[in-house]
């Protein structure tokens, strides 16, 4: 998982505010100006796991957090326009009986959205933890004042924090997995939703 050297401020910048009890919206503040090609993102989880548990790097780890945080960004972004064609299909069936293809696009975009904001939820809980973990794992280590941009890209997890963070990742793949699945359905959808919208004039 090769990832520039130039953005070793980032994961330094990321690492103080984890040091620092930062909450997890302060850090993945921080995180959101990482750099992370999603062209590959699926190949990152077995890329990690494969390594040994000595050799879990804290930049890998936290590139696959951004990775999450840029998948999720996109989804919310098409999210959003889902409940805007959710609610306009609404309004234009609140006086008369909706017809079939209405009724039926209602039924999926309330499916969907309670699927995304489930997987919302797992994508919150998975932050929280990792970054308690690797909190963990920074109070335990004695040279952590002494993190640089020169050093951090060789910053390796413990392999104490590795067993913490395993499920914890599997997790995260599987909310990685479920946006990637998610995307493309919601465009399906907010496309039927405009037809449906233009058909009735809306």
């Amino acid at each position: 998982m090769s990832t520039s050297l130039d953005q070793n401020p980032i994961f330094l910048s990321v690492a103080r505010e984890i040091q620092g009890s930062g909450s997890t919206g302060r850090i993945l503040e921080k995180l959101s100006g990482l750099q992370v090609d999603d062209s590959n993102g699926g190949e990152m989880f077995p890329e990690l796991r494969n390594k040994k548990d000595t050799a879990w790097d804290f930049r890998s780890v936290v590139s696959i957090v951004r990775l999450i945080q840029q998948n999720r960004q996109s989804v919310s972004n098409s999210y959003e326009e889902a409940m805007a064609r959710y609610s306009k299909v609404n309004n234009l069936t609140a006086k008369r009986k909706a017809n079939e293809e209405e009724v039926r696009l209602k039924q999926t975009l309330t499916d969907y959205i309670l699927k995304i904001e489930s997987n919302f939820e797992k994508n919150d809980r998975a932050d929280e933890s990792i970054f308690k973990e690797i909190t963990r794992f920074f109070d335990s280590l004695e040279s952590a004042e002494k993190l640089s941009e020169d050093n951090i890209s060789s910053l390796n997890l413990s392999p104490k924090s590795v067993i913490q963070i395993g499920p914890i990742l599997e997790r995260y793949e599987e909310c990685y997995q479920e946006y990637s699945k998610l995307k493309p359905v919601l465009g399906r959808l907010i496309r039927i939703a405009d037809y449906i919208i233009e058909d009735a004039g809306a």
